[in-house]
């Protein structure tokens, strides 16, 4: 039986792995990490040459006004930010939380650098600009 995958950086992401010494995580090319002390990302091999990065910003509250306003509100967060940033928001597959994302194209160790340090300049914003939505 072949373990290869489809995604191009999925042996990629297992040396960045490995060269910060972080476990991947069992499943289809996942790791974890802590940025900064404070930042839980998610890290996943893309098809293609990309990956994604992602983390939790605000759980969501029970369907109702306040889910929908605040979901209102992050989404003019979102408008409001497109220009400057290349991270996007979104609501989880079990409508449970809100989360950033960026997906980035990824060659090399330090392209996945590059796409963790940028990502994790948006995330501190949002996780700031959360607090007050």
């Amino acid at each position: 039986m072949s373990t290869s995958t489809p995604y191009a950086t999925a042996p990629l992401l297992q040396r960045y792995s490995a060269h910060h010494g972080i476990p991947m995580e069992p499943g289809p090319s996942t790791l974890q990490m802590l940025v900064d002390g404070c930042y839980a990302l998610r890290l996943k091999a893309l098809p293609g040459a990309g990956i994604m990065v992602s983390a939790c910003l605000k759980p969501l509250p029970q369907p109702g006004q306040a889910r929908d306003a605040l979901l209102l509100a992050f989404a003019r967060l979102a408008c409001g930010t497109m220009k400057e940033q290349a991270t996007t928001c979104s609501v989880d597959a079990r409508e449970r939380a809100i989360w950033l994302q960026l997906a980035s194209p990824a060659q090399s160790l330090q392209d996945i650098d590059d796409a963790v340090g940028s990502f994790t300049n948006s995330f501190a914003f949002w996780s700031k600009a959360s607090l007050s939505l």
